[in-house]
């Protein structure tokens, strides 16, 4: 079991040290870098202030990520190294067209800053919720609209209102404050590749369980594709087993029973391609699943007197809808219809990028909590009716209450009820009336 990371790999103390040796030695002798030597750095390179010659411009500037996978270097408080001019957000510069790197000093600010986050980390493992580059023009504007990363989670309660400011004192009344997580969410995933004892802690962790979380990535989902990635996320962890690694022996070895076990449900958001998958690849069928995405078309038929909508909706649509998560912190899966099967191939790559890992961990984050969501619009009804039945004795007078018969179902449930039948059609006519003997009866005869 092992955690993934993001960017550039964090160091230890030890090699933290050397590293610094070596940036010293590169600094002192007036050597130029090359990509190679930047990444071998590793977090040692941040906050660097350097020199970059490109094939499209020079530029001094502040290192502030490296991202390996995309092959970009950016810079902050970048300026042109000809003419001075200051760089507005962060410079990217790719690395193909990168020529040479020069260290020229070193920003102290920049690299407490950039470092903390890479040092500062508490023992809940892998964070899920990645910090948004912003352009420095933009940075006053964009704290206005930030929410902290532990009231998303569910670990503190929200302060201020929704932007994440105290409200003034006119304010106070009438400010809507987010609403906090309703369950916990898990704060940190892991990756299972082995069928070793990480293996097995992890199912019967699982199965300790009464609802989880599952989800699935891979390339052409179904019955003729490949299951790549198979998520499970319970109210603390989220595991993501390498189901292109571990093979169909992780199915036979415990994945199979907890897939199949009618004592835990399965939330899951549009089963159709696992359910298919598995079936005819492995016979396995899944057992007591509550798919968010069909719940949603439920929902949408009781609030439109029936009538089933066109489309189905997307998980991130939802989480937004009924939990006001902002988009910022959800993954989008974008594959082109035209260059479906390259684009999905990436969940293929070993090691996976550690943005996809972040998209598969929320992509069952909040699927429990989105489940309950959803009940409380099924069972409105529900709700409404139980209100009118608590109340069926307690609002009535003492004469009144002497004559009913607590056999009977009370009048009020009696009324309601005539009332939903005429509302279950998609067209009503006002010249019809319903019963359960005949469809139509003509109230007046007009012959």
């Amino acid at each position: 079991m092992a955690y993934s990371n993001t960017g550039i790999t964090p160091l230890n103390g030890i090699q933290h040290q050397e590293k610094q040796k070596e940036l010293l030695s590169f600094e002192e002798e007036g050597r130029t870098l090359s990509i190679e030597e930047l990444q071998d750095l590793g977090d040692a390179a941040l906050g660097l202030r350097v020199h970059v010659t490109a094939k499209d411009g020079s530029f001094i500037g502040v290192i502030n990520l490296i991202l390996p996978d995309c092959r970009r270097l950016a810079l902050e408080k970048a300026c042109n190294a000809k003419t001075g001019k200051k760089k507005m957000g962060l410079v990217m510069v790719f690395f193909h067209n990168i020529q040479t790197i020069m260290i020229i000093g070193e920003d102290k600010e920049a690299r407490q800053r950039l470092l903390q986050d890479l040092y500062c980390e508490d023992q809940r493992g892998k964070q899920l919720l990645m910090k948004k580059l912003v352009p420095i023009h933009l940075a006053d504007k964009e704290k206005d609209n930030l929410v902290d990363e532990d009231v998303l989670l569910g670990r503190v309660a929200p302060k201020g209102n929704c932007f994440g400011q105290s409200p003034s004192h006119e304010e106070n009344e009438n400010v809507e404050l987010p609403t906090p997580p309703r369950i916990p969410r898990p704060s940190k995933w892991c990756i299972i590749d082995n069928l070793n004892e990480s293996f097995q802690k992890a199912l019967k962790f699982v199965q300790t369980e009464n609802v989880v979380a599952l989800g699935c990535e891979g390339p052409k989902l179904g019955r003729s594709g490949s299951l790549a990635w198979l998520s499970l996320a319970t109210s603390s962890h989220i595991f993501l087993f390498d189901i292109a690694k571990l093979g169909k022996e992780a199915f036979t070895q415990g994945l199979a029973e907890i897939l199949t076990e009618s004592s835990i449900m399965k939330v899951m958001h549009d089963c159709r391609a696992l359910e298919d998958l598995l079936h005819h690849q492995h016979g396995i069928n899944l057992s007591n699943v509550f798919d968010t995405q069909a719940c949603e078309i439920y929902v949408y038929m009781l609030n439109h007197r029936g009538a089933v909508p066109c489309y189905v909706s997307s998980l991130p649509s939802l989480l937004v809808r009924y939990l006001g998560l902002s988009p910022q912190h959800l993954f989008f899966s974008h594959v082109r219809e035209e260059c479906a099967e390259s684009d999905e191939s990436v969940w293929l790559e070993r090691p996976l990028p550690s943005r996809l890992c972040e998209g598969l961990a929320q992509g069952v984050m909040y699927l429990r909590e989105l489940r309950l969501a959803l009940l409380d619009l099924v069972l409105v009804d529900l709700a409404q009716l139980t209100s009118i039945y608590v109340s069926s004795l307690r609002d009535k007078d003492s004469t009144t209450l002497h004559r009913l018969e607590p056999h009977v179902v009370p009048m009020e449930i009696q009324n309601l009820g005539r009332r939903s039948v005429s509302n279950s059609i998609n067209v009503f006519d006002p010249f019809v009336s319903f019963s359960r003997s005949a469809n139509k009866i003509p109230l007046n005869d007009k012959k």
